[in-house]
């Protein structure tokens, strides 16, 4: 037979009551805005035969995160839109929506939805802030990294660079994103600067195609690809000249390695 295990007092804590001679409700407490919405709208009497998850911006945002993990990104898109509907300042509605219109390459609704995030986030009170702080920073984070893939994508890349580098210079987004999104979010950001550079010199080959100095145009361009080797706006254009030369072979050589660049984005 086993010895009898010994006695040991363990103390046991418990939440403090509000009202010591009442049990303790979860009412008492403040909710946390995640993963509800903010704003619930009241019941409407027209409102009454319409299913819950078809007017509650929470089941509506789960729908639309159902139709997102299946790539149905239209579908996904009109249930967050619902959602916002019913509740406009529902910020992970809105985030969620933003990744949408990203999936679908709508990079400008994308951007509006981004800066109606941080705007917000900009308004609250300081005191509501405060007391979720790790929600908010986590929207505002997210919020400021897909407006800055978005403004990239749309050759924007002074208002993409100064988004990266806000979150970049912050540890707090930083620990967020952890280690490995933080040093490709680095590396986007070396790709994006030397993007720019490149563009800027293609620009001033367009400038010099349009007046039709097509050699100083082709001396550019390839002053361009030796930024960027993958700029495939200067491919084509170099591809455009050698067509206008009837030098058709060079011409689908360059049209070529740009179609195979575009192509990596589809």
């Amino acid at each position: 037979m086993p010895e009898v295990r010994e006695k040991q007092e363990v103390k046991m804590g418990f939440t403090e009551k509000k009202f010591a001679h009442l049990p303790a409700r979860e009412s008492q407490h403040k909710e946390p805005p995640y993963p509800k919405s903010k704003n619930m709208s009241t019941k409407k009497e027209k409102d009454m035969y319409i299913d819950v998850e078809d007017k509650d911006p929470v089941w509506l945002k789960d729908k639309g995160d159902h139709f997102f993990t299946r790539f149905d990104y239209n579908a996904a898109l009109n249930a967050y839109t619902k959602a916002l509907k019913e509740d406009p300042e529902f910020l992970m509605g809105r985030l969620n929506r933003a990744s949408c219109f990203i999936k679908l390459r709508a990079f400008v609704a994308a951007v509006d939805d981004c800066t109606d995030i941080v705007k917000q986030l900009e308004g609250i009170k300081k005191e509501e802030y405060e007391s979720d702080r790790m929600f908010y920073d986590k929207i505002m984070c997210r919020a400021l990294v897909k407006r800055g893939a978005s403004q990239s994508w749309m050759s924007s890349f002074d208002e993409a660079i100064t988004d990266f580098e806000k979150i970049l210079a912050s540890d707090i987004y930083c620990g967020i994103l952890g280690q490995n999104q933080t040093d490709a979010l680095r590396r986007d950001l070396l790709t994006i600067k030397t993007r720019k550079e490149s563009q800027e010199i293609k620009f001033q080959g367009d400038a010099l195609f349009y007046s039709e100095d097509y050699d100083g145009a082709l001396i550019k361009y390839h002053e361009s690809l030796e930024k960027d080797p993958f700029n495939e706006y200067a491919i084509a254009n170099i591809g455009a000249i050698y067509m206008m030369r009837s030098d058709h072979a060079k011409s689908a050589e360059y049209c070529t390695r740009a179609l195979e660049i575009i192509e990596t984005f589809q």
